[in-house]
């Protein structure tokens, strides 16, 4: 019998109380955050990467490195579909990494979600990978914060960083192993799903064909989201970096002032 203790045996059985009904499968910079912010609208409850990130405090990153590492990396034993239930059980969509490496445990487990394929042009995603993504995994930066950001940085670097090399065979330089991956992912979805079940989307096709897949009445005089362009994304990369350096300055500035005082009162009481 295994040993091994990891961090979602620690987590009590999933008690969803509403069903999941939504997987969007398609590849992260296909306009994953756009369609998020549409689903939203709907009145869904959308599992982002974004959302990964901003539950920091609660482990969604720890733990989804845990689930990446036993998928992509053979370290420690799978998470079942079950298993990431647990996590994503306030949900009721799922989108982009770290999600994106466990279609087969989701479709496997929600058989009755619709799959929402989100697609772009195989010369464009790359390029707005490489201008995001990329861009972001090469800040130099990075090791430095992964080092002193154990909560944050050190997993989020992980799961950018591990998707990458899944996409490009370990070599960001390797385009045709970055295209043949976007290609062989949308092939092996497409034929696991049936076309009832199944809505390949481009974000400018907007409202209509979304909501006619999914039973919505079609939002008035709201016009259909455009968000997380390249650039901004790396922008908001370097904001958080700034800011959680902030953060953990500040606490080692506190703590040097402590040390500094407790050794300025100690030489003072002995003169």
């Amino acid at each position: 019998m295994s040993s091994e203790v990891r961090l979602i045996d620690a987590i009590p059985p999933s008690k969803r109380t509403k069903p999941m009904e939504i997987l969007a499968l398609g590849f992260s910079r296909t306009g994953t955050m756009s369609l998020k912010r549409a689903l939203e609208k709907l009145g869904y409850n959308v599992y982002h990467m974004e959302e990964c990130v901003t539950r920091w405090q609660e482990k969604h990153l720890h733990l989804f490195e845990e689930a990446t590492r036993a998928k992509l990396l053979g370290e420690g034993k799978l998470w079942t579909g079950a298993e990431l239930d647990k996590v994503l059980q306030n949900y009721t969509a799922i989108e982009d990494i770290p999600c994106l490496h466990f279609v087969h445990e989701l479709i496997e487990h929600y058989p009755k979600a619709k799959v929402i394929l989100t697609t772009r042009d195989i010369d464009s995603w790359q390029a707005s990978v490489e201008k995001s993504i990329f861009a972001i995994v090469n800040m130099r930066i990075l090791p430095f914060m992964s080092a002193i950001d154990p909560f944050l940085w050190r997993p989020y670097r992980f799961l950018l960083t591990s998707s990458v090399d899944k996409w490009t065979g370990g070599d960001l330089s390797n385009s045709e192993a970055l295209r043949r991956t976007y290609i062989d992912h949308y092939a092996n979805v497409r034929s696991k799903i049936p076309p009832e079940r199944l809505l390949n989307f481009h974000p400018k096709d907007g409202w209509v064909p979304l909501c006619n897949f999914l039973g919505k009445h079609v939002p008035e005089n709201e016009p259909f989201p455009r968000v997380n362009d390249a650039t901004s994304t790396v922008n908001l990369h370097y904001f958080i970096v700034a800011l959680r350096l902030w953060h953990i300055g500040r606490k080692y500035i506190a703590m040097g002032m402590v040390v500094f005082i407790a050794f300025y009162l100690t030489n003072w009481n002995r003169s």
